[in-house]
């Protein structure tokens, strides 16, 4: 019979088959060209899939059926190799299965120990009452009134928040409210992506580019933060630096984090109080224009990315509107994106200020802030569905700690 035919009677691919005929497994004889396969062929066949089914390999296969077409299958020779094969096959097996009785339980352990850590480990994190003093009126900047409040451990649940010039906000669910500011996140036009639509639409070449900025960011906290009592991170993606970082977060240490997207800033809130032990936050439903924290009120300041965003979608210089919350000696951490100045990509002049890590330097010094530290990371193909703007150029990642310079 034929070869399609052949294939079709024993449900295989005609791949398949050519591939066995050149490894020898099947020694079919051509005639006119075509190879013509028998019931000896069929036979031979049947072995091989039973053979493949005790988990032999091909190169195993052959061997065995070597010995089988010059011993003969009922002979005392075959009979004692076939039977070492099968031992050995076995102690292998055996092997295999404890290892893999082994991963299993290995697996049941993390299965169990994620499942009850999320049913055991739930907190309720709201707006602490120690850090009350912070907050202020972003429109006059005089103190705000608290009432109708709902307290839990020390932190605040639900209230309202007014000011005597007329401004208003409320805490719900323990997260201070503007609701002049609350909107959806956008990104290229389209609400922005979840973690799992980037994870799925993004190289990991890239995202190991960020985490090795966010690695040397942390370095820089770390090595000049000193036990700050107040952080405050600006990112375009709320938490996003925070989630690598609070294993070394300080536990007197509260953490400030803005974004207008109330959903996403509930998903952030969710895993904080699911999955870690830190418990002082400050989540600020609000945009950098109704920023409601006093001046001179936070030590360390996370710029993730956040300048060129904001500056976009705004058409004003964050820098100005922010530092001035930081204490005097404290300190900006910050990362910003470049390519090298030669590339064609830098086609305009937005292209040429957002893409150069000197702009950034120099608006800082323009604020009277001088680097302490700083590092290059890259390069990375910029190739990610997200940034389409920067797509096939290489991209950099400048990182840097700053304070201002004092008298």
């Amino acid at each position: 019979m034929k070869i399609g035919e052949f294939a079709k009677k024993h449900n295989i691919t005609q791949d398949t088959i050519r591939h066995y005929l050149e490894l020898g497994l099947l020694a079919t004889e051509k005639k006119g060209g075509h190879y013509d396969f028998s019931e000896s062929d069929s036979h031979d066949l049947i072995q091989i899939m039973e053979l493949k089914n005790l988990s032999f390999s091909l190169n195993e296969i052959q061997r065995i059926l070597t010995i089988q077409r010059i011993s003969g299958s009922n002979t005392n020779t075959f009979r004692n190799l076939y039977l070492s094969f099968l031992k050995d096959k076995q102690t292998e097996v055996e092997y295999e299965l404890t290892k893999f009785i082994k991963y299993n339980s290995l697996i049941k352990g993390k299965i169990h120990e994620i499942q009850s850590t999320e049913s055991n480990s739930r907190k309720n994190l709201g707006f602490p009452i120690l850090s009350l003093h912070l907050l202020v009126c972003p429109k006059c900047r005089s103190d705000l009134n608290l009432s109708d409040g709902t307290i839990e451990e020390n932190s605040i649940i639900d209230a309202n928040l007014r000011c005597s010039c007329g401004y208003e906000a409320k805490i719900r669910n323990g997260i201070f409210i503007n609701e002049s500011s609350v909107k959806t996140k956008l990104m290229n036009g389209e609400k922005m992506p979840s973690k799992e639509e980037y994870l799925a639409s993004s190289s990991y070449e890239y995202n190991n580019f960020l985490y090795k900025g966010m690695n040397s960011l942390i370095e820089f906290v770390n090595k000049y933060g000193s036990e700050p009592d107040y952080i405050m991170e600006l990112d375009n993606c709320v938490g996003f630096f925070l989630l690598q970082y609070i294993k070394y977060l300080p536990g007197k240490s509260t953490y400030i984090l803005i974004d207008y997207d109330i959903e996403r800033i509930n998903k952030l809130k969710y895993d904080l109080e699911n999955y870690y032990e830190h418990k002082n936050f400050i989540f600020l439903c609000c945009d950098y224009e109704n920023l409601p924290i006093k001046t001179s009120s936070v030590d360390v300041l996370i710029d993730y990315n956040i300048t060129k965003k904001y500056e976009d979608e705004t058409g004003r210089e964050l820098f100005g509107k922010i530092l001035p919350i930081m204490k005097q000696d404290g300190i900006l951490a910050g990362s910003c994106r470049f390519l090298k100045q030669n590339s064609e990509k830098l086609i305009n002049e937005i292209d040429k200020k957002y893409y150069n890590s000197n702009f950034y330097l120099e608006r800082l010094q323009k604020h009277k802030y001088r680097v302490l530290d700083s590092a290059n990371i890259g390069p990375v193909a910029g190739e990610n569905v997200f940034n389409m703007e920067i797509t096939g150029t290489e991209l950099y990642q400048s990182t840097y700690v700053c304070k201002k310079i004092l008298g």
